[in-house]
């Protein structure tokens, strides 16, 4: 049950910054993907392998586990520093 709202946490949070980093952009939509989707790429390995390993009763889906944690502290911790700074950036 960690493993659904580690995951949802980290799309949340590096949707809402790169939106907020493209929003002045011309070609917004096209951008957006561009940035979220290489950055997203550990969040969602470390949440594929979390359930993978939850589903085939291993032993060690605590590795993945910490990994999603980790990976949502330093985006939200990255993200908090560095948000006013994108929206008051002319």
């Amino acid at each position: 049950m960690l493993v659904l709202p580690l995951g949802t946490w980290a799309l949340v949070v590096n949707g809402t910054f790169f939106a907020a980093l493209s929003v002045r952009t011309r070609n917004r939509e096209l951008l957006l993907p561009l940035l979220l989707f290489p950055i997203f790429i550990p969040a969602l390995l470390g949440m594929v392998e979390a359930t993978t390993s939850i589903l085939m009763g291993d032993s060690e889906p605590a590795l993945w586990i910490k990994l999603l944690a980790g990976y949502d502290v330093i985006f939200t911790t990255v993200g908090l520093l560095l948000f006013s700074t994108i929206l008051n950036a002319e």
